[in-house]
């Protein structure tokens, strides 16, 4: 671009506006070469997973999609009860609703990292009252009513 300047301003009877074209011509030239770059980069990278998060990771992944949850049925329930607005509801909601779901395709990716035991297939009073699934052994949310694994009813933990 500085040298197409250049010679645009060291010819004679130029024009300014052939300087201001020319300039706008690089500069356009310039991203659509970016933009070019960028989408045969992305074809080109071998779509790479993302690695296991840690267990940390994973309950604040959980902890923070309990709490969208949490704030999405307030909202719910805060314009049934007419608190808020039609409008606000509308920009609210999808805001919190695309969050949540992001926080969940974030689980899906993450591998639940359990500790290998010699304990039976069947779990335990204890590991139910725990919060495990009575099923499968899934570790469960505290609101859960059904198994995010085998879709088994789970009972109320007290």
């Amino acid at each position: 671009m500085i040298g197409a300047t250049a010679v645009v301003m060291v010819s004679k009877e130029t024009h300014p506006a052939a300087l201001i074209m020319l300039s706008a011509a690089v500069i356009a030239a310039g991203f659509v070469g970016l933009a070019i770059s960028r989408a045969v980069t992305g074809f080109l990278s071998g779509g790479v997973e993302p690695g296991p998060v840690s267990d940390r990771s994973r309950e604040e992944i959980e902890r923070q999609k309990m709490l969208v949850l949490r704030s999405l049925k307030e909202l719910e329930f805060d314009k049934a009860m007419g608190k808020v607005s039609e409008a606000d509801f509308a920009a609210i909601a999808p805001r919190l609703r695309t969050r949540a779901i992001s926080l969940m395709k974030d689980l899906e990716n993450t591998p639940v990292v359990r500790a290998q035991s010699a304990a039976p297939a069947a779990p335990s009073a204890a590991k139910r009252a725990a919060g495990f699934c009575s099923a499968c052994g899934t570790p469960r949310d505290k609101d859960a009513r059904f198994c995010k694994s085998c879709g088994a009813r789970l009972e109320a933990i007290p």
